[in-house]
């Protein structure tokens, strides 16, 4: 009887041949080979040179393209050819088996630090070395060390275009369902349009959802294994697939680390709480035919409560404004060569977080203590197929589950005790394709051609008090195929007047979800450079997104409130929340342009701006994200709020919820006592525009051969808005309380030399309106400062290395700046908009790294 192999068996099948102790090959003259390459693009001349060999090579697209490259003749070996191209750029080489990795001299070390035999994974294109028609948003580890953050969270939360709310730690009540802090999770949430419009990837692999809301946790990958992250703030959905509409961020992890190194650091809120220690290790090593990274990073933090906090005073004294957590997280990666143009890798994470928060009333207190665990493995075989042609076979499987417990009333005689799980799953399998077609007059046009499989399941229980509220186990597939072009039309070796640069790229994507749609998401590209201080890019696409599964199957859950509490003169409030059946995919048009200057009169300037523009149809969303005071006086929600409800009505959906009827106000439920009915289940929306300008400018100027001083200028201005049906007025979004700010900024200085660091940032968030309430209200900008210092005890011992011992000193929001106080809709409410500031106020921390 045959057996029909999984996605396991095919993941256990890659793990195994991992096992298998590398054989060290033995030295043998290298080959030479015949040259005759014209003056072009770098980026082309190496690509050239390593197909005349039938090596591969990987360069980061940023550091080669727009280079010229001398003539290449004569007969030669490879490293040969590529050390002449190379001359005089700055860059290196480092060559393993038929491999060659490019880097910026100084970054790495060949015989001791993580240079890279492995591709280096480029985010915003399926084509090597080919430059991205999107601005590139990259935020190295350096970059996260040298500003004292010990998670990738903290990291991108600090970036202008990633909005706080969401799944994300300190986010309180009152601030809408969408922003529920369920586990504690770090989810990105590029524009604000939510953590499911995110892609979230880790080297090029889709992970797990976290929790409901079809985010990642980002934080659950140690800062030791990262090398960067990309943050591409762009549709991509015909690159990707569902979820790219605001863009794609990319965790590259570093590819492999020779020797040990361990960092520490403790600190706390000079206020009191957020008492913080964490620590991470990195280890690995390098053979003849490939290599492994292994990091380790363990968290834990203490809880900051109301009465900690003087802007907290309405809230009972022991409510959480900040959870207490502790994290462990494991990632890991290996590559390997099996043959001549044949290697395998292998990338896996694994982690677990328990936090508590506390909430309610002193009458009726409240308790969540989940528990969360993550497990990811992403298998790679990559073949040379000859001719600078390249083929992958990847799969990917995860789970992630968040395991709930929550004790209600705990202060009653009859506490309500809960339980269960919030549980995603999730696989896939592609193969794909890429190489030259033929050559232009600005260099070789490039094809990238793939398709595919994706399973995602999520299950979701809710157990009170031993009976069952909440229990299904639901499963989407989805088929996909997808091609890219590359054109590079004029390179700056053709010496055309007024062109220096012109390259075109299109990419298309077939996805079939079957029994819901079927979908092409087309993408076009341009890249133009006027002259060699001037790039503009453009890019125009059609994105999608579909329903995740917990928004469509959850079950809706019914609450009955006081009208007292939203201004009613009578009667009570019934608000129905939760999933809905009917739900069709999102669909999406986006394009951005934008320009690059970079000029020669000022070495090492490089000032970037782009407009944005995002046109939503059928956009999935709760139709009120914020409080739902908002709900009763906005014209913009005609149809979703029932002054009139009819008592038949009434009672069906009471009938229905699961779980049942959550009654807050000390009577029995009455339809005849309901003046409100607001139904707050997820919709497809029938319009929502979201349209922008993104900032950045940076200067690293070198004052001798051992100090740099270096300047950096992060902004994003945001507008957007939303129609809830045809027919309705528009309603605002960003610079409401609960959305993002029209205008985020981040910028500093920073001093380095041989032994010392320091950087001092300010983070800048502009005003935002209170809408809920008779009477508006506006919240006042805020301006915050970052110190991070860091000392060198002990040198590095070989160039490229850590250094052997540091110290640090982090001390954040300097001036200890409090969040503006907000209006509260009810007892629990947290007094303050805890999507766009946070409860901890001034943090100091101490930190220690060693290289042993």
């Amino acid at each position: 009887m045959s057996r029909r192999l999984g996605p396991q068996s095919f993941l256990l099948a890659s793990a195994a041949l991992l096992l298998i102790q590398p054989a060290v090959a033995l030295a043998a003259p290298a080959p030479r080979y015949s040259f005759d390459l014209p003056a072009q693009d770098l980026g082309e001349a190496l690509r050239a040179a390593a197909a005349r060999a039938g090596w591969q090579i990987y360069a980061p697209a940023q550091a080669v393209n727009g280079r010229m490259a001398p003539p290449l003749h004569g007969t030669m070996s490879l490293p040969e050819a590529v050390d002449t191209l190379l001359a005089g750029t700055g860059l290196v080489a480092h060559f393993s088996g038929q491999t060659v990795t490019i880097r910026a001299a100084g970054t790495a070390d060949a015989a001791t630090q993580a240079t890279s035999d492995a591709p280096i994974v480029v985010t915003g294109t399926r084509i090597r070395g080919a430059a991205v028609a999107a601005p590139v948003i990259q935020v190295s580890r350096a970059d996260i060390v040298a500003a004292g953050q010990t998670d990738l969270g903290q990291a991108l939360r600090a970036l202008p275009q990633n909005f706080g709310g969401g799944q994300n730690p300190g986010v309180g009540a009152g601030a809408g369902s969408a922003n529920e802090n369920v586990n504690m999770a770090s989810s990105v949430n590029l524009r604000g349009l939510g953590a499911d419009a995110t892609l979230t990837l880790l080297n090029g692999h889709r992970l797990p959802y976290d929790s409901s809301n079809g985010g990642v946790d980002i934080s659950a990958f140690p800062v030791a294994a990262v090398e960067r992250i990309d943050v591409v703030a762009d549709g991509s959905s015909a690159l990707y697939g569902s979820d790219a509409v605001a863009g794609v961020v990319n965790v590259v992890l570093r590819p492999d680390y020779v020797g040990l190194a361990t960092s520490t650091q403790i600190g706390t809120s000079t206020q009191g709480g957020d008492f913080q220690q964490q620590a991470d290790l990195v280890t690995g090593t390098r053979w003849a035919s490939g290599g492994m990274m292994l990091a380790y990073d363990f968290a834990h933090n203490s809880a900051i409560v109301a009465r900690q906090r003087d802007f907290a005073g309405t809230l009972s004294a022991d409510n959480t404004l900040y959870g207490e957590q502790q994290r462990h997280a494991v990632t890991a990666t290996l590559h390997q060569d099996l043959a001549p143009g044949l290697t395998l890798r292998l990338d896996g994470s694994y982690s677990t977080r328990a936090s508590q928060t506390a909430g309610g009333t002193d009458a009726s207190r409240i308790l969540f203590r989940p528990r969360v665990t993550m497990l990811s493995l992403a298998p790679e075989l990559t073949a040379a197929l000859g001719r600078d042609w390249t083929a992958r076979i990847l799969g990917t499987w995860g789970q992630d589950h968040t395991r709930l417990s929550s004790d209600f009333d705990i202060t009653s005689s009859n506490p309500s005790i809960n339980s269960g799980c919030v549980c995603n799953r999730a696989w896939s399998a592609e193969t794909n394709v890429e190489g030259p077609l033929f050559r232009t007059p600005g260099g070789t046009a490039r094809l990238a051609l793939g398709g595919g499989v994706r399973r995602n399941g999520f299950a979701y229980s809710v157990v009170s008090n031993g009976v069952t509220t909440q229990d299904y186990n639901v499963a989407r597939s989805s088929r996909y195929a997808f091609g890219e072009l590359n054109l590079p039309i004029i390179a700056p070796g053709n010496a055309v007047p007024g062109v220096t640069r012109l390259n075109l790229s299109a990419a298309l994507r077939y996805e079939d979800y079957p029994g819901m749609a079927r979908m092409t998401t087309p993408r076009l590209g341009l890249i133009y450079a006027p002259a060699r201080a001037i790039t503009i890019k453009a890019s125009w696409g059609r994105s999608f997104k579909a329903p995740n599964l917990y928004q469509q199957y959850m079950g809706y859950q019914t609450y009955l409130l006081p009208g007292s509490w939203y201004g009613l003169p009578s009667g009570n409030l019934l608000l129905v929340s939760g999933g809905n059946t009917h739900l069709t995919p999102e669909r999406a048009r986006t394009w951005q342009a934008g320009v690059t200057v970079e000029p020669a009169a000022v070495p090492g300037l490089r000032v970037e701006a782009s407009y944005f523009d995002v046109q939503y149809r059928d956009r999935v969303a709760e139709p009120f994200p914020g409080s739902i005071a908002n709900a009763l006086s906005n014209p913009g929600n005609a149809g979703l709020v029932n002054f009139s409800p009819s008592a038949p009505a009434l009672t069906t959906l009471v009938a229905g919820s699961r779980p049942a009827l959550v009654n807050y106000t000390g009577a029995a439920f009455d339809p005849a006592g309901v003046a409100v009915l607001v139904d707050d289940r997820y919709v497809n929306i029938a319009r929502q525009a979201i349209r922008g300008i993104d900032l950045r400018a940076t200067w690293k100027k070198p004052l001798d051969d051992r100090r740099t001083l270096a300047f950096d200028l992060a902004g994003a201005w945001l507008d957007s808005d939303q129609i809830l049906s045809a027919g309705q007025p528009q309603t605002r979004l960003a610079g409401v309380i609960f959305q993002p700010a029209n205008l985020r900024a981040r910028g500093g200085v920073s001093y380095e030399d041989t032994r010392f660091s320091g950087a001092v940032h300010v983070n800048y968030i502009g005003a935002l309106r209170d809408q809920r309430f008779a009477t508006p209200a506006r919240l006042s900008p805020q301006a915050t400062a970052d110190l991070a210092l860091r000392y060198t005890l002990l040198p590095a011992r070989r160039s490229g290395e850590d250094p052997g011992l540091v110290v640090s000193l982090t001390v954040n929001n300097l001036f200890d700046a409090q969040p503006p106080a907000i209006g509260q809709t009810g007892p629990t409410d947290t007094p303050f908009d805890s999507t766009n500031y946070s409860a901890i106020g001034r943090f100091i921390a101490l930190g220690l790294a060693r290289r042993w």
